[in-house]
């Protein structure tokens, strides 16, 4: 079971660093299992999939938490002697990651998750963290995490390459049932609002447009030009929905629906799980939760 971050304050960041040259991992103590540090509970999850019960699987963020604008606090910054693996994202999601060695004592791997994923450029520059909003994402993970597993800790390869087979097809299946979903959707320019546009690589894998509204103002609300532009975007596509993140999102979705004549779909998991009882508690859980969402909305 993942462990969230505030809940595990012995595994605190300080653990998350490696050395730039020639890293090895930290000693693990006698009769224990070899502890993961994942910065994400999206990454966690993945990483436990693959590595539990040989694993303990940590998470520095947890279900329910956004990732961005996250340092970690001055008590996350001690501790770490036990833990033998550093995941991150990547693509500067974790800002801190490459501070960090100097200020602890943390000695072990440090591996990005996202290499090997080709990025998508904000701006035509910036890399878009959120390569976990995607199939290919999460198979790349997967796949990364497992040859790191392997190298690791050898002993125990066949365990994590027959979860990794499991996974990857446990992710097919998701991801084939949400292909015949949106086949069901009226084609052309189908178009989803959002608060914050984290799922540029879901729209590239499926054909859908995503605009975030943060992108349309420096500012807490757009400007009233910048809205009614965005109004007449919606009006003009075959089909359209409006989403939230968070309880405070509501209100301007509701208003864009109301003017625009989009679809109201409700809430998309984006920067972490739900708890695990919830409708994403889960990497494969969270992206097909998502994608039925919009493909109900989209097709009503």
């Amino acid at each position: 079971m993942l462990l969230a971050r505030r809940n595990f304050l012995a595994l605190t960041v300080g653990g998350l660093f490696a050395a730039a040259c020639k890293p090895a991992p930290n000693p693990v103590p006698t009769n224990s299992k070899p502890k993961v540090l994942a910065t994400i509970s999206i990454l966690a999850d993945v990483a436990e999939r693959l590595g539990a019960p040989d694993l303990e699987i940590v998470s520095l963020i947890g279900p329910d938490q956004t990732a961005h604008h996250r340092d970690p606090t001055p008590r996350e910054l001690t501790g770490f002697n036990d833990i033998s693996l550093l995941l991150h994202v990547g693509f500067k999601l974790e800002g801190w990651i490459d501070r960090l060695p100097e200020s602890t004592g943390y000695r072990g791997p440090i591996i990005q998750a996202s290499e090997g994923i080709d990025p998508i450029l904000v701006e035509g520059r910036i890399p878009d963290p959120h390569t976990w909003q995607s199939f290919v994402g999460l198979r790349s993970y997967a796949e990364t995490i497992v040859k790191v597993y392997v190298k690791l800790w050898p002993n125990l390869a066949t365990r994590f390459k027959a979860r990794l087979v499991t996974y990857l097809a446990e992710l097919e299946a998701a991801e084939q049932a949400a292909v015949a979903r949106l086949a069901q959707v009226r084609q052309g320019r189908r178009l989803i609002i959002v608060p914050h546009n984290s799922f540029r690589y879901l729209g590239r894998e499926f054909g859908l447009e995503f605009r975030g509204i943060s992108a349309l103002s420096t500012g807490a609300q757009p400007s009233a030009q910048a809205l009614a532009i965005l109004l007449d975007e919606i009006k003009s596509a075959d089909a359209a929905a409006c989403f939230i993140e968070a309880e405070a999102d509501k209100r301007l979705m509701e208003q864009i629906a109301r003017e625009s004549g989009a679809k109201l779909g409700g809430k998309l998991y984006t920067d972490s799980l739900s708890k695990p009882d919830g409708p994403a508690g889960t990497s494969i859980k969270m992206l097909a939760y998502n994608l039925a969402t919009i493909a109900e909305a989209l097709a009503t």
